[in-house]
């Protein structure tokens, strides 16, 4: 079953226009069993969908903002960060927890060895978005338009043609430099 094993995403303002960086981890557990992960310190723009659109599909933000952080972790690089562990294992190994303070669920970083990339296409990515949407109780009408909104989002392909997809280097991605150096100024 699909969900998010980490709690609300909590992110602080950059220097950037529009620009946050998580300040936790986020854990996404798809309908394959695969942990996806979305960094702390990773760059986000909480948004996924161009300006142009948001008035036809609506704000991704109005929901569940950790649907957009997965999404946009791979929209940058076009590769998935991957756990390579199960959540028992997770659990297991004490990376993932609840932590009273925060009162939620956490991860805290997970060390490379235990990472990995899985290439996605712009169709996977915006798939995963709607799946993640949908773990989240979106409703289905404001998936439908935002999944259709994620077509125009021209930025994967200007990534390509301007060669600006970068290489996720795993032992960098906790690193809020890395994500400072890597994401486009354009998000």
């Amino acid at each position: 079953m699909c969900r998010f094993l980490t709690g609300n995403a909590r992110a602080q303002q950059t220097d950037r226009k529009r620009m946050w960086k998580l300040l936790d981890n986020v854990v996404y557990k798809a309908d394959d069993e695969k942990l996806h992960l979305a960094p702390r310190n990773m760059y986000t723009d909480f948004y996924t969908i161009p300006g142009f659109v948001a008035p036809i599909a609506g704000s991704p933000v109005d929901y569940d903002t950790r649907c957009c952080v997965i999404h946009d972790q791979i929209c940058y690089s076009h590769r998935a960060l991957m756990i390579n562990l199960t959540e028992k294992e997770l659990m297991d190994k004490g990376y993932y927890r609840y932590s009273e303070k925060n009162n939620m669920w956490i991860c805290e970083d997970i060390p490379a060895e235990f990472l990995y990339t899985e290439k996605k296409s712009k169709f996977a990515a915006n798939n995963l978005l709607y799946e993640c949407m949908k773990a989240c109780n979106v409703p289905l009408w404001d998936r439908l338009k935002i999944r259709l909104g994620t077509c125009f989002n021209a930025g994967w392909w200007i990534d390509l043609l301007t060669n600006k997809v970068f290489e996720l280097d795993l032992n960098r991605v906790y690193e809020e430099e890395f994500w400072r150096e890597n994401v486009p100024r354009r998000y």
